[in-house]
């Protein structure tokens, strides 16, 4: 049975995260030269397991990700294909904890890899009370996790008595706004982790350059990691387009109507980097209307890669990485303008010409 678990649930998991997993293997060893990247990491882990705020963050990023496991792993539950491990909650009560516990140690692997790296550092450095806390915060992740599945498989079939009221309030969603809800119902975890990223990075990079005042480049650096951060997000949206909302292709629905939609979307999701922008730009409206342009096309722009890759996630990323260095050149060189102009622009043409020849239905399908 753990066998055929790790064959379905934990490869098909990896497989479908693999583009998040390349792309924080690459900030990790490819920013950094080969000569540097042992002292790098080295004082990396240092920083995270000397003080209390470097094991604050270290401890909420392991409770994101086995937060997304959980629910990922629920998610693939409710999957008529995976009926089969229903018979697991026949068994008794050890076997099951003792079967999700080792799942759990192969779906946390990467978290595992770094606690033992820690706790290695830590006794180097006789750093032994930090060293206690990332083997109690470890185990505890992993027999929680066990012990909700082992609950879930166990008594998931039983009904739970709802004490939500029902007040008969009717609400229509507008069709842009699909997407919105989708986010929110479906990919809440990722998109909360989203923001933590983006607002990080964001203040980090205005903090990094807190010697520069009054440039508006600055502030479209700070934009542009925080683009980079949603970028997965946007692959997101568009598979559950190209899923749920097919339909909508053989709708009298204009070209300017689905990109409108698309950069609606886009400015409801960016509103907390809206705000740090305008604050930031202190309310001057040259650098406002550079960052919405950027912002939006931008955004836009990977939605027609996507497109045109054919939501291929090996190419996306590898164009990802040759996007932000471009788009940080230009920056620098002041021709964010242009270079704003330059992507709407290519994005409307796709739309006109390439748009409706392309059915990422058929492709997922394939």
């Amino acid at each position: 049975m753990f066998k055929l678990l790790i064959n379905s649930l934990a490869k098909e998991f990896y497989k479908q995260h693999a583009g998040s997993f390349l792309f924080g293997f690459y900030i990790l060893f490819g920013l950094v030269d080969s000569y540097q990247l042992i002292e790098y990491h080295q004082a990396l882990l240092l920083a995270s397991i000397s003080s209390p705020l470097g094991m604050a963050l270290v401890f909420i990023s392991w409770f994101l990700y086995c937060a997304k496991v959980h629910l990922y792993i629920n998610q693939n539950l409710r999957l008529q294909q995976y009926n089969f491990i229903k018979e697991i909650g026949s068994r008794e009560k050890s076997f099951q904890l003792k079967l999700w516990v080792k799942f759990y140690s192969i779906t946390l692997l990467p978290i595992l890899i770094y606690a033992v790296l820690l706790i290695i550092l830590g006794i180097k450095f006789q750093l032994y009370s930090s060293v206690i806390c990332i083997i109690i915060i470890f185990l505890f992740l992993s027999f929680m996790l066990a012990w909700f599945k082992f609950h879930y498989i166990s008594f998931g079939f039983l009904k739970k008595e709802s004490w939500l009221i029902n007040i008969g309030l009717q609400i229509k969603k507008p069709f842009f706004s699909w997407p919105i809800f989708y986010l929110f119902t479906e990919q809440l975890l990722m998109l909360l982790i989203c923001k933590i990223i983006s607002s990080i990075l964001f203040k980090g990079t205005l903090w990094m350059f807190a010697n520069i005042e009054n440039d508006v480049r600055v502030l479209l650096i700070a934009l542009l990691t925080s683009i980079v951060c949603y970028s997965f997000l946007v692959l997101n949206l568009l598979k559950f387009e190209a899923g749920q909302l097919n339909f909508s292709r053989s709708l009298p629905i204009k070209i300017s109507k689905k990109v409108s939609n698309w950069l609606l979307v886009f400015a409801i999701i960016l509103i907390p980097e809206w705000v740090f922008f305008i604050m930031a730009a202190d309310y001057k409206l040259y650098a406002i209307a550079n960052g919405f342009l950027f912002g939006l096309s931008a955004l836009l722009f990977l939605v027609t890669i996507l497109y045109m890759i054919k939501l291929n996630t090996g190419s996306y990323l590898k164009f990802l990485i040759f996007f932000f260095f471009i788009a940080l050149y230009v920056i620098l060189g002041s021709y964010y303008t242009l270079f704003s102009f330059l992507m709407i622009t290519y994005s409307l043409l796709f739309y006109l010409f390439r748009f409706n020849k392309i059915d990422l239905r058929e492709i997922k399908k394939e």
